[in-house]
């Protein structure tokens, strides 16, 4: 426990005025077990003077507190206050990995993206791209774009392509006609797909005809599109280089035909594959493109205050903001998952900074809090030739490909940073190199 802490733990009790610098110190060396010979000897004050300090200490905690304080009891008195504080105050926090809820006090608001993305939206014909590597937010900023334009009126769509079969996403026919019926289904409009699908036209034809000409007039109203996990489509090269290039004609038919400035498109993706898509029909080169970033300071102090955690970015190098941001570089979900551990832990409750210290040294452990997470990272790895020399590159800071940056983009361990990529966080570095022989 350290000064600052000793302050904070007397300050649930005690007010501002009544914490001299002695009695904070006579605080947090007693709560260690130390005789007030030894205060005085670390602190450098006279003995009677400590005495005296801590004897107007344990008076002023008795008449708060209503029960007699002293030397030998008031660590066990406050620990209890402490828990009784946390459990009353603090409120319990869901298991970090899923989408936020939108009432959550734990969900950090990306305004700028946030507000970018909701005006975006309600133009005609738009497409609002979300880009980011896996546990950066992506879900929860999708859900609240997606709640933002249900708000205004807006049909949706949610096409997810991790619930297609591989039969599905290895034929553009069939996708295209996946696509329909899903978005019948989930606007209650009675399926008529055989009215409008003649193989001689094209699926992209029929498919296109389909939404403009039966669909949007039994909505009478705009429709967003949310394509969840767009990535996939990327391993079936001849359904991407059909699939892509509708989404794109869709946006450019908006400009001149009323009609399809009433779909809106919503991507959700970790990275654009590298593929040989023309640039003039890939849809990820237009509308607006949301890149998400790490937390940033601001954000990650924020975030430690609704964990509880009374931290301030005082800028030293072992200050908890510093070493959070040192170590996890803001990654959203390895910050997460170390304020949720925290503030779980009983330890914490003591020292919270001490607690976190010994967090942030083992994280890269397999055995540490973020085993699974690294476990799951690990395997993007083994077994990709590609990622693995890609890696070994970063390592030797050898100058990457577009295709390197693009696969280790994806894997989120690298962003992009004045055109040069930058290591997110250390410890999922360090343990890449310990367990992926490159």
């Amino acid at each position: 426990m350290n000064h600052q802490e000793a302050k904070s733990l007397l300050s649930v009790k005690l007010p501002e005025s009544s914490l001299s610098l002695i009695k904070v110190e006579v605080f947090r060396l007693s709560w260690q077990g130390k005789g007030y010979n030894i205060i005085a000897e670390e602190t450098g004050y006279d003995h009677d003077y400590v005495r005296k300090a801590g004897s107007q200490l344990w008076a002023e905690l008795t008449k708060i507190l209503e029960q007699t304080v002293n030397k030998r009891n008031f660590r066990t008195i406050m620990e209890s206050i402490l828990q009784e504080n946390h459990q009353k105050n603090i409120k319990q926090p869901d298991f970090p990995g899923t989408t936020i809820a939108f009432s959550s006090p734990f969900y950090i608001e990306r305004s700028s993206e946030e507000a970018r993305s909701y005006n975006e939206i309600m133009k005609p014909g738009a497409i609002v791209r979300i880009k980011g590597p896996v546990k950066m937010g992506k879900s929860s900023l999708m859900h609240r774009v997606a709640d933002h334009a249900n708000s205004e009126g807006m049909a949706q769509v949610v096409i997810d392509f991790n619930k297609a079969d591989r039969k599905i996403l290895s034929d553009t026919d069939l996708l295209l006609k996946w696509l329909c019926i899903q978005t019948t289904l989930q606007l209650n409009v009675e399926n008529k797909l055989d009215d409008y699908w003649h193989d001689i036209i094209g699926s992209k034809i029929c498919c296109s005809n389909y939404i403009e000409q039966y669909v949007l007039p039994q909505i009478n109203s705009p429709i967003l599109f949310i394509f969840s996990d767009i990535d996939v489509i990327f391993d079936f090269e001849d359904t991407y280089k059909d699939f892509f290039p509708l989404l794109r004609s869709w946006h450019e038919e908006s400009k001149h035909n009323d009609n399809f400035k009433e779909i809106r498109q919503l991507l959700i993706y970790s990275t654009e594959a590298y593929t040989q898509l023309d640039i003039n029909l890939s849809p990820f080169n237009v509308g607006l493109p949301i890149e998400l970033a790490p937390f940033t300071v601001e954000q990650i102090t924020q975030l430690c205050h609704v964990y509880g955690f009374s931290w301030t970015n005082d800028g030293g190098m072992n200050s908890p903001i510093t070493l959070i941001l040192k170590k996890l570089g803001g990654h959203p979900y390895l910050t997460q998952l170390t304020l949720y551990h925290l503030s779980t832990s009983e330890g914490a409750l003591e020292s919270p900074s001490a607690e976190l210290t010994n967090i942030l040294n083992n994280a890269h452990r397999s055995s540490g809090i973020f085993g699974d997470f690294l476990k799951q990272l690990l395997h993007l790895f083994i077994g990709n030739q590609h990622c693995q020399q890609a890696l070994l590159r970063l390592l030797n800071n050898d100058t990457l490909t577009r295709q390197e940056i693009s696969l280790l983009e994806n894997t989120g361990i690298i962003r992009m940073s004045n055109d040069s990529p930058v290591v997110i966080s250390p410890v999922l570095i360090k343990y890449l190199k310990e367990h992926c022989h490159a």
